[in-house]
């Protein structure tokens, strides 16, 4: 559901999965976690997936490399969560797809330019202006650092 939003379509994605994490069973090497293995098929499913099915515009613009990044924390509390869930969504998708693969699926810029067959620099100016956007959502809903850390 992180990349798409029709629960059909995610259960189109998950069932693809399946069948490639079977057609491929013979390759997982039991020294490793399985469930790490069936969670990489399924992400690149849906990578996959969105980039063949979502075509969106990537701006290349290098003057966002200029400010430092700043760590962002996902915050695991009920409504909280729900709201950051519901601000990540509003996101331009675009924006939505890099800053979730980097944020929430720990990937490196350079992993993100090769799914989405972008630039490096794509792949960080796509995050820079997601999280701005996401800072200024946040702002307009009044959740800040202090409200987070009450």
């Amino acid at each position: 559901m992180r990349y798409t939003k029709n629960e059909d379509e995610a259960a189109d994605i998950l069932q693809d999965a399946f069948i490639k994490i079977y057609e491929k069973r013979e390759l997982f090497d039991p020294q490793y976690s399985i469930g790490a293995w069936i969670k990489r098929i399924v992400m690149n499913e849906a990578i996959n997936h969105y980039r063949v099915n979502k075509r969106f515009e990537f701006i290349e613009d290098e003057s966002y490399f200029e400010e430092e990044e700043e760590a962002i924390e996902v915050v695991e509390e009920t409504n909280l969560g729900e709201k950051l869930k519901g601000v990540i969504d509003s996101l331009p998708p675009g924006y939505q797809v890099v800053f979730k693969m980097y944020v929430i699926e720990n990937l490196t810029h350079k992993e993100i330019a090769q799914y989405l067959n972008v630039s490096e620099n794509t792949s960080k100016t796509q995050l820079s202006k997601a999280r701005k956007m996401l800072k200024s959502k946040l702002e307009e809903l009044q959740i800040t650092r202090s409200t987070i850390e009450q």
